[in-house]
């Protein structure tokens, strides 16, 4: 006989009506029930944290393996980051083509440029008039100089050191590791595929001129580390930018709002003490001076 009942007083109800006939069986049977809800509870259980492991799994591995796939990109692709997003920004000011102004920069930059950790990267120096104490340089070379930063550096070695820091963004292409983090899973999945179209349109989009210093503490450490090596490698003494530095430091509370290289780079104390550091290491050596008349140069960006 089967008694089927959807009630859940039915157990009680036929103990109580068996006067203690049927208590070890139901037992029994309520154990079992027990036992197999519990089961079927941790298979449950199981089945979506083996779901949820594997998504995690598959989520992590293509992020992984299009930052793989990033950092392996030729350095033609970082030179078309860095033209669009050049041609997408406002620089906040007219471009200064003064042949003596360019070339000083130029000549600084020539000076760092064999120095470069990667080959291929195409240097180009765009200087614009504008008081903001700043530099830059995209992926691919594109280097973006203000007149502010030449008005307030006592000489060229100053310049230079500015200058092989943001070079040494480029050379060790923080901005593509910038790009490969900010990725979508989607984007990330297209470009592990092999399908690399939209990635200097999103590349552009990231250097805007409002975040193009927002590197991590650990990439800027690093250009830090790398803007010395370069600058002692190309004979340019790496205490200048040390002491720029601590004249930015010691300036900013009398020029708020225009000393943008400082304030754009965190840490002060502890990066300038990495400096110090680094250079004190240095084996000595003559360093050679950059052969500009700088305080030419500073007389004709003071009359734009």
């Amino acid at each position: 006989m089967t008694i089927f009942c959807e009630d859940r007083g039915f157990p009680s109800a036929l103990a109580q009506a068996s006067a203690g006939l049927l208590d070890e069986p139901l037992r029994q049977v309520l154990r079992t029930r027990r036992r197999e809800a519990r089961r079927a509870w941790w298979i449950a259980a199981a089945v979506l944290a083996g779901i949820a492991l594997l998504l995690a799994a598959a989520y992590f591995g293509i992020r992984a393996g299009a930052r793989a796939a990033v950092a392996a990109l030729p350095v033609s692709v970082d030179r078309q980051i860095g033209d669009a997003a050049l041609r997408s920004m406002d620089l906040g000011g007219p471009e200064v083509a003064d042949p003596v102004v360019t070339g000083a920069l130029r000549a600084i930059v020539d000076r760092l440029a064999p120095q470069a950790a990667i080959e291929g990267l195409e240097f180009e120096v765009h200087v614009i008039d504008s008081p903001m104490v700043n530099a830059f340089a995209l992926p691919g070379g594109k280097i973006v100089v203000f007149t502010g930063l030449i008005r307030r550096a006592a000489d060229a070695e100053q310049v230079a050191g500015v200058l092989a820091h943001e070079m040494a963004h480029a050379t060790l292409r923080h901005g593509i590791e910038r790009i490969s983090q900010s990725l979508s899973l989607a984007a990330a999945f297209h470009l592990l595929l092999g399908d690399v179209q939209g990635l200097a349109g999103a590349g552009a989009d990231l250097f805007q001129l409002a975040t193009i210093n927002s590197y991590s503490r650990e990439q800027e450490n690093a250009a830090d580390r790398e803007g010395v090596r370069m600058l002692d490698a190309a004979g340019i003494d790496p205490r200048a930018l040390a002491r720029f530095f601590e004249t930015l430091r010691n300036e900013e509370g009398d020029l708020p709002g225009v000393v943008s290289w400082i304030s754009t780079h965190p840490q002060h104390e502890a990066r300038l003490a990495a400096l110090r550091d680094q250079i004190a290491a240095l084996p000595a050596r003559e360093y050679r001076p950059i052969g500009v008349d700088w305080a030419d140069v500073q007389r004709r960006v003071k009359k734009h």
